[in-house]
């Protein structure tokens, strides 16, 4: 290319903007690929880091404490808040796999990425067993 050439433009379409609230200092991001099979479901649980994740494929059905549930389809990105229950986190569909990218933006002191939440139910339950 010559200095009378020039690159065509690369379009930048804004995906997600989110506050981080509370503020934290972030020293690493940790990317990860959740590979979700047909009709599979996380459980409840929460990040102690913000999360933001983008679904590369499928759809999501995720419901955060204190919001409505909502519909994320190949393209859109999702913000867990840090410390927030997250109650659910499935793929909506049945046959088809999903893939998320999550990106875990973490602080020198986070080693913990994601914790479980047992329900009193959940934990008699496999009390039981």
């Amino acid at each position: 290319m010559t200095n009378s050439q020039t690159a065509p433009a690369i379009k930048r379409t804004p995906i997600l903007t989110a506050e981080v609230s509370p503020s934290k200092t972030v020293d690493h991001v940790q990317v990860t690929r959740l590979d979700f099979k047909p009709g599979q479901i996380t459980g409840r649980h929460m990040h102690p880091v913000p999360v933001i994740g983008y679904v590369e494929s499928g759809v999501f059905l995720v419901k955060i404490e204190g919001q409505s549930q909502q519909r994320y389809t190949a393209g859109q990105a999702i913000y867990e808040p840090a410390n927030t229950t997250i109650e659910r986190y499935n793929n909506e569909s049945s046959t088809e796999p999903a893939v998320l990218i999550a990106y875990y933006l973490a602080g020198a002191k986070d080693q913990i990425l994601i914790k479980f939440c047992l329900r009193v139910r959940d934990l008699q339950m496999w009390r039981s067993r």
